[in-house]
């Protein structure tokens, strides 16, 4: 154990072995490899490999999971990538994306995505491109919030159509009512009486 961690120091990167639990936050300056549980959050400058359960937040440059059970808000400053037999119950920004997993939270990706075919996503995810590949499951709303494209140059008509129904549905409300005023046609004749009831007497 004591060689394992001298190793782990030279080559800047620490080791949670299987087994192991630890309860409370970890923050690290280097690598961080991740095969036990921690009930924590994990704060590092450097990658994350997570290989075992984590209810906490992770905050890293980069982030790998595979076999993992990650409970908690991920956020990246470079890439996450979220392999097969994992499930992430929390929302993920990062400037990559990677999903081959199960992931249920909000999604912001300020470059790119890639969707797996194994991949199931319960998300509203927001990135500059999408890859989805057959076989992905998706439910939720999809953005390219960050692309250059502007839509409304590319669809005018689509914005001006989108415009029109107003004034028509305000018209068909408008005509409604005139629909209904004619009744009072029906009541000129009322006052048509009235004046013959009165020439007569």
């Amino acid at each position: 154990m004591m060689d394992n961690f001298g190793a782990t120091r030279n080559t800047e990167t620490a080791i949670i072995p299987k087994g192991t639990v630890i309860n409370g936050n970890i923050a690290i300056e280097g690598k961080l490899e991740m095969y036990g549980v921690v009930n924590g959050d994990i704060n590092s400058d450097s990658r994350v490999n997570v290989s075992g359960d984590i209810t906490g937040n992770i905050k890293a440059n980069d982030l790998y999971a595979k076999d993992s059970f990650i409970v908690g808000q991920i956020e990246c400053a470079q890439g996450a990538t979220i392999r097969e037999n994992t499930v992430i119950l929390g929302d993920i920004k990062a400037e990559n994306l990677v999903v081959d997993g199960a992931v249920q939270g909000k999604i912001d990706i300020r470059e790119g995505i890639t969707v797996g075919d194994t991949a199931i996503l319960d998300s509203d995810i927001k990135a500059k491109t999408i890859q989805v590949n057959n076989g992905a499951a998706i439910n939720g709303h999809c953005s390219l919030c960050y692309a250059e494209i502007k839509l409304e140059d590319i669809f005018p008509v689509t914005e001006e159509a989108a415009k029109e129904p107003e004034p028509e549905t305000a018209a068909v409300t408008e005509d409604k009512p005139k629909a209904v005023a004619k009744p009072k046609a029906i009541a000129k004749p009322k006052a048509v009486k009235k004046a013959d009831t009165e020439s007569e007497s």
